[in-house]
């Protein structure tokens, strides 16, 4: 027992130290500074490439999304999405029975309108008669010329108030504005669809109407012109076809510095050409363009921008640019770094501003 009492007050004495500003303990690292991530970095490479493919995608000339004239309630369908329809077809039909009404009501008064107009003629008649024997005075004649006229306006009037609920009875069916294929139905037989603001029900393209649109670089839009035709592939089934330039852009885009290009597909159709497809296209030529070039996986895209991860003193930097894609795998910088720029050549899980990076050899 007396061996262990001195033991116990040394271990009190230490205790006491260390809480009175003894040598404390080294603070376990936070979570940051514990991680360090390992990329691969490279410098925008300052030069020429040969610029010789353009990407660019499918698009329909002729697409569009319907919506009823009129306000109604669906009473059937006569398509489904994946229908080929000819312009003209019925895709859709409202609930029209009011409007068939208003159709009856119409032509009704219509007909009161034609038997009155009749009966003025008549009663015009027979007064030009009695007056060419003296029988009948001119104000009389006057009278009867004055209620011809007005019952002629009357069933003018009526006959433009048939077309009126007439073409209100065909604004309750929907039909195809041209040849195509339905790509989309968004509502049901039953459903209520208003036409202000226009309730979508369908969508439909032309399939026969696809075209090629790519943002060409400057460095290469001289080198095109209508009539030429490109080789080109398909994603992500690489199927080849042709495509015939039918127009190259007049103006140069100042944020990608490209030009626009449309070309047709030529030869037989592809079930792989759909819209909204991307291709690549083999420009027939080469053309130098000058500037910095990254890898272009070193470029992100988030909320409609670009950007590249950049390391500054072992530590990652979100910086905002502008490329424009010349090739597969290349891009030119237009704005945004400098030929000094250490940037993150791919980025992965776990980027965030700030992050602590080691570059690997």
């Amino acid at each position: 027992m007396t061996r262990i009492l001195p033991l116990l007050a040394a271990l009190s004495s230490l205790t006491l130290a260390c809480s009175r500003g003894g040598a404390a303990l080294p603070a376990a690292p936070s979570a940051g500074e514990a991680t360090t991530l390992g990329v691969r970095a490279v410098k925008p490479h300052a030069g020429s490439a040969q610029v010789t493919r353009a990407t660019g995608e499918l698009r329909a000339r002729h697409e569009a999304t319907l919506s009823s004239e009129t306000s109604g309630r669906i009473q059937r369908f006569h398509v489904d999405v994946g229908a080929k329809v000819k312009k003209g077809d019925v895709l859709v039909e409202l609930d029209a029975s009011t409007a068939r009404i208003q159709v009856q009501q119409a032509q009704a008064a219509r007909a009161a309108a034609e038997a009155a107009h009749k009966g003025a003629e008549s009663d015009l008649r027979r007064a030009r008669e009695l007056a060419s024997g003296d029988a009948a005075s001119p104000a009389a004649v006057e009278r009867a010329e004055t209620v011809e006229l007005q019952t002629a306006a009357a069933l003018q009037q009526a006959s433009a108030a048939v077309a009126a609920a007439q073409d209100q009875l065909g604004k309750h069916t929907l039909r195809a504005p041209f040849d195509g294929v339905i790509t989309a139905r968004t509502k049901s037989a039953g459903e209520f669809v208003a036409m202000m603001p226009p309730t979508p029900v369908l969508a439909m393209v032309d399939l026969g109407s696809l075209e090629v649109r790519a943002g060409v670089p400057e460095a290469v839009a001289d080198l095109l012109a209508p009539g030429a035709e490109l080789a080109a592939t398909v994603s992500p089934s690489g199927k080849p076809f042709k495509a015939r330039i039918r127009s190259v852009g007049a103006v140069v885009e100042p944020g990608t510095r490209t030009v626009d290009v449309r070309a047709d597909p030529v030869g037989g159709p592809l079930k792989e050409l759909r819209p909204g497809a991307i291709v690549e296209i083999a420009l027939g030529g080469a053309a130098a363009a000058e500037g910095l070039f990254l890898p272009a996986g070193s470029v992100q895209e988030a909320d409609g921008g670009q950007f590249v991860w950049t390391i500054e003193a072992e530590h990652l930097k979100r910086q905002a640019v502008k490329v424009q894609k010349l090739g597969p795998g290349t891009v030119r910088v237009l704005s945004g770094v400098g030929p000094d720029a250490l940037v993150v050549a791919e980025s992965g899980a776990g980027f965030v501003e700030g992050a602590r990076v080691r570059v690997l050899q």
